[in-house]
């Protein structure tokens, strides 16, 4: 395939002055603060593992002496700033008006690539680029109308024996060895996380650095959010006080099935990862099964503080790519049907990078990107064209979401905000489907046309009932935007 090709092909052209080492005190300080809190409702987000994405300046690949090698799926591969800076237009093609990065502190292994084994929590890791850089990177992609998640963790650093230059006391950490049951939330909350050096929040000097780092990091980058992670693993009411210092829009990743486990969490974040619906799509979608499951999720939205916040996503960094997941025969038109959907229903659609491209790995799920950014590739110009829908269309973005239809192999909802709708239904079966679909919230007279380009017209009826054809293994996306 093109994309396992490119990898041997990666290189860089950079007119960047070498990246400068840091003073001791960390990177110099922005000159401005935050402005305030954006709403990211309505946003729909692209995510990248910045050092796999785009390597826009090859004199930062070998920063702190940890070297870039290709050829090493576990080592730096010399992704930076200024790569995504160069791509901004790339993202900003496929409609999105977020991106959410991977952690950006400094790191100090030979494997931390992926920034989620922060060593220097006061300075911005030198393979990525410096806090100029990455304010820059913010500031262009506003001026795109791209908003900028930032991820951060406050549950760990890494394997560095107990000690770095922000927590170098051993008092600092929690000494309870690894979790072994997942099912005790003493053991979650206080024991390591797959043996990384667990941070003690309870002791009121680590809550201290934790906290002044997080309004560091907001003024210091410029963002406009915080994908916080592994936030199960950190007591509840640490992150009252973790909000009240960001400053900014957080979405939470707790990594459970059950929304009873996960929506508590969006009472003390603004958000959560949407892992719940994840899993219903990765059945329904990816394996085949009943699209109830879909329905079954929907059913608890009410548990979550804002549902129209949470991310939804069909896979990540940490699960497997769908085209690689899916045991159905046709994968290509199920990841199809499944963007359609996400980027249709209540929350904020992420896209993990490559998806696009068509990237399936079963051997590396955060693949390189470096030399692959065809426009024309077919996912591309889907997920386009979901995105031109859903900004033409409020309902798509912010409306009241109701359901219509669940059955095995079938699932339809309408989605209402002002004189805006929407109906959406999808149909997973082998067979053309029509859904009798009632009680409608939208006017009887309203005329709803098929937003995908066939030039169909459906008429709600006076009793408020719409028949829709959908056809097999298809999407028909309803709206009444003229």
């Amino acid at each position: 395939m093109r994309w396992v090709l490119a990898v041997s092909l990666a290189a860089c052209v950079s007119s960047q002055m070498p990246v400068q080492p840091d003073a001791a005190g960390g990177d110099a300080p922005g000159d401005a603060a935050p402005e305030g809190v954006l709403d990211w409702r309505g946003r729909s987000i692209y995510f990248v593992v910045t050092d796999r994405f785009a390597n826009g300046d090859c004199t930062n690949d070998d920063a702190g002496g940890f070297v870039t090698d290709l050829a090493n799926p576990r080592a730096w591969h010399g992704g930076d700033f200024q790569g995504l800076i160069d791509r901004l237009d790339y993202i900003a093609g496929m409609g999105f008006t977020g991106i959410w990065i991977t952690p950006v502190i400094a790191q100090h292994h030979a494997h931390a690539y992926h920034g989620y084994w922060g060593y220097d929590w006061s300075r911005i890791d030198p393979h990525l680029g410096d806090a100029a850089k990455l304010r820059e990177l913010v500031a262009k992609a506003h001026a795109k109308n791209i908003a900028v998640m930032i991820d951060t963790v406050a549950n760990h650093t890494g394997r560095y024996n107990f000690t770095t230059p922000t927590f170098p006391d051993a008092a600092m950490y929690h000494h309870n060895g690894n979790i072994t049951d997942y099912n005790n939330p003493a053991q979650v909350e206080n024991n390591a996380l797959s043996g990384l050096d667990d941070l003690a929040q309870e002791n009121p000097a680590v809550r201290a650095k934790l906290l002044e780092h997080i309004d560091w990091l907001a003024r210091e980058s410029r963002a406009d959010g915080f994908r916080v992670d592994t936030v199960k693993h950190v007591p509840k009411p640490f992150w009252t006080e973790w909000r009240a210092a960001a400053k900014l829009f957080s979405m939470g990743e707790v990594l459970s099935g059950g929304v009873e486990q996960v929506a508590p969490y969006s009472h003390v974040l603004d958000a959560t990862l949407d892992y719940p619906l994840y899993y219903a799509m990765q059945s329904a979608f990816a394996k085949g099964g009943s699209m109830r499951q879909l329905g079954n999720v929907f059913a608890k939205d009410a548990q979550y503080a804002d549902v129209q916040l949470g991310g939804t996503f069909l896979d990540n960094h940490d699960q497997p790519r769908f085209l690689c997941d899916a045991t159905v025969a046709d994968k290509q038109a199920r990841l199809r049907i499944a963007l359609a959907f996400q980027f249709t229903a209540r929350g904020l659609p992420i896209l993990y990078y490559g998806t696009e491209q068509g990237f399936g790995s079963c051997s590396d799920n955060r693949q390189d990107m470096l030399s692959v950014a065809d426009t024309n590739a077919p996912l591309y110009q889907w997920i386009a064209k979901l995105n031109r829908i859903r900004a033409s269309t409020e309902a798509l973005r912010t409306g009241v979401q109701r359901e219509r239809w669940q059955d095995d192999t079938a699932y339809a909802f309408e989605r209402e905000v002002g004189t805006s709708a929407a109906v959406v239904a999808i149909n997973s079966s082998n067979n053309v489907r029509i859904l009798p679909l009632q009680n409608l919230h939208v006017p009887a007279g309203t005329v709803l046309t098929d937003a995908l380009g066939s030039g169909a017209t459906f008429v709600v009826d006076a009793e408020l009932n719409l028949a829709v054809r959908v056809p097999a293994h298809g999407v028909v996306i309803l709206t009444n935007t003229p």
